[in-house]
């Protein structure tokens, strides 16, 4: 009777010999679930240790591909390499954000692991200490081992991705705060005060700031979104009048061992995203367009003409603020636009004044939350006599 052959997934006999002192090896044939026949191998001290070494990887093997650079042996260290070389759209900021990322938490704390020696519970552990000491730096590290282990799935090397069942953190409402109009009003005169508060010889702080801050927040754009205005982006004469952010700048040290620069597309790769302008920002675009050096110069300027470091601006902005207003930083403005155009327009207009592609995004982390409740007195004084109060 010819021996029934082997069903994909499941091996033959088990044999075990000795191969040196006290070492012993424990070999079976497996028919993987690409059809083909192989055998394998894993020692032990003892032939029992041998045999259940064996089993323990049998139970766990996926069949290897015929060109696969990871497999079941490959080391976290050895991948995460391999999958930064995948991410080929990746913009060079974010690449180093990701090396830093890993470099800092990953290298030598899981770099010797193999695929499968980190499970859930281990990245859950390990996370959850990241996260005590930065929240933003865990929801980075996560992204990193999502991205790494989601290639070993693609290989099959896993099954599934242990990283999606870990804890997600950053994932809370952000509490986004907006500044009132006494606020704003007090940042106005706060920062006017730095700028001019100067006497004798020398650059004025803050040369720039009162008419960034007023830019801010008549466009509810991100800081560096404004900074990389061009005067080419600006159409005063137009009715409304409309500026366009075409992209934003990389302040010193973004990209590693990179000055300061414009680059030529937005967050996301998302599309140029035109605002009517408010009185405001007319008045002080107009003001600034006297030292205007050509169509692709900078709106706003260093002393030399070139590009302006939001670092710059921010430690002004920081300096020229009374104590009970430190709180405010330039992306502070960015949620107070949201939240008077939600207030005034509703949801969808605040979200494309801030050129979100989801409304969620816009809800979730730039309007200030409203817990104002609907006129419910009709329904509550009928339920109290008594009365069925009817559904619509």
């Amino acid at each position: 009777m010819p021996r029934q052959r082997m069903s994909p997934g499941e091996w033959g006999k088990i044999t075990v010999t000795r191969t040196g002192p006290g070492q012993f090896t424990a070999y079976a044939y497996v028919r993987d679930e690409d059809g083909n026949r192989r055998k394998v191998r894993r020692s032990g001290s003892s032939p029992e240790t041998a045999r259940r070494n064996l089993l323990r990887h049998l139970k766990e093997r996926t069949a290897p591909l015929a060109d696969a650079v990871i497999t079941d042996r490959t080391t976290l260290a050895e991948l995460f390499p391999i999958w930064l070389a995948t991410k080929t759209k990746l913009k060079p900021q974010s690449r180093d954000v990701y090396q830093q990322s890993w470099t800092r938490h990953g290298r030598k704390q899981l770099g010797a692991l193999r695929i499968r020696e980190l499970p859930t519970s281990r990245a859950e552990t390990h996370l959850g200490k990241i996260a005590a000491r930065s929240e933003s730096n865990a929801k980075t590290f996560r992204v990193v081992l999502l991205g790494m282990f989601a290639l070993a799935v693609r290989y099959d090397v896993l099954p599934v991705n242990p990283i999606r069942e870990t804890s997600r953190t950053g994932g809370k409402q952000s509490g986004a705060r907006a500044l009132t109009p006494d606020e704003f009003a007090r940042v106005r005169e706060a920062v006017r005060i730095y700028r001019d508060g100067k006497k004798g010889f020398g650059p004025r702080p803050g040369r720039q700031l009162p008419e960034f801050v007023d830019v801010l927040v008549s466009t509810g754009w991100r800081p560096n979104e404004v900074l990389s205005l061009r005067w080419c982006d600006v159409d005063l004469l137009a009715d409304p009048p409309t500026i366009t952010t075409t992209g934003t700048m990389l302040d010193h040290g973004a990209v590693k061992g990179q000055p300061l620069s414009r680059q030529d597309e937005r967050k996301g790769n998302a599309p140029d995203h035109t605002v009517i302008i408010p009185k405001l920002a007319v008045e002080v675009l107009t003001t600034l367009f006297g030292d205007a050096a050509g169509p692709d110069s900078p709106v706003f300027t260093n002393r030399d003409g070139g590009w302006m470091s939001l670092a710059n601006l921010r430690r002004c902005l920081r300096a020229a603020l009374p104590e009970d207003l430190k709180w405010v930083t330039p992306r502070s403005f960015r949620p107070t636009v949201a939240t008077v155009v939600r207030d005034n327009l509703g949801a969808s207009e605040a979200q494309a004044q801030l050129s979100h592609a989801k409304l969620s995004t816009t809800e979730r982390h730039y309007l200030e939350r409203r817990t104002v409740g609907p006129d419910a007195r009709k329904a509550l004084d009928q339920f109290v006599e008594g009365k069925i109060v009817p559904r619509l």
